[in-house]
């Protein structure tokens, strides 16, 4: 769960990207940002490092990302240096993403299978969980040899599992149940 530092900042985002209608923007940079931030551990410790002043950050955050991201996305990363607040970059980009779904009515919906699923295969689950969802459904592909066959989907905390696997393990639960009860 995001910091209420973390939410306070991505709101203050938020905000900024909708009054200027900038949201699809900001999220597609942030992101770019972000994992930039994530997948670098040498970049990530230059910028959270304490004896690094400010100045410098700010000026390397310039350098790397100015030509790249919005002005005011820019001054957003810059304001997160002045306040110390760099490191919460991971959890308000979670939190960013979140409030965007939500405005946006979208549903990220995690997809695992045991063998890469066909185009017209996802094209027909997304339209199946749209219309049961009421929701636009963003996907999460992976795959998952284990699952044998099948899929398992996962939306919020709700897991439906159809894969081979799934089906065995509640195959040896109520063989198990049903010898026990004798």
């Amino acid at each position: 769960m995001a910091s209420l530092v973390s939410k306070n900042y991505c709101d203050a985002l938020f905000a900024l990207g909708q009054e200027d209608q900038k949201l699809d923007v900001f999220k597609e940079q942030l992101n770019i940002v972000a994992d930039s931030v994530k997948n670098d551990m040498d970049f990530k410790s230059v910028m959270v490092h304490p004896k690094i002043n400010k100045e410098e950050k700010k000026n390397i955050i310039g350098s790397v990302f100015g030509t790249q991201i919005d002005h005011m996305l820019l001054n957003f990363l810059k304001l997160l240096i002045d306040k110390g607040r760099f490191s919460k970059l991971e959890e308000i980009r979670k939190e960013f993403n979140k409030e965007y779904n939500k405005f946006n009515n979208i549903q990220v919906v995690y997809v695992k299978s045991a063998t890469k699923l066909k185009d017209n295969e996802v094209q027909k689950l997304k339209e199946t969980l749209e219309t049961k969802l009421n929701k636009k459904v963003e996907f999460v592909l992976t795959t998952d040899e284990s699952l044998l066959a099948g899929i398992r989907i996962k939306i919020n905390d709700q897991i439906i599992d159809n894969s081979a696997d799934g089906r065995l393990q509640r195959l040896k639960r109520s063989v198990l149940n049903i010898s026990e009860g004798k």
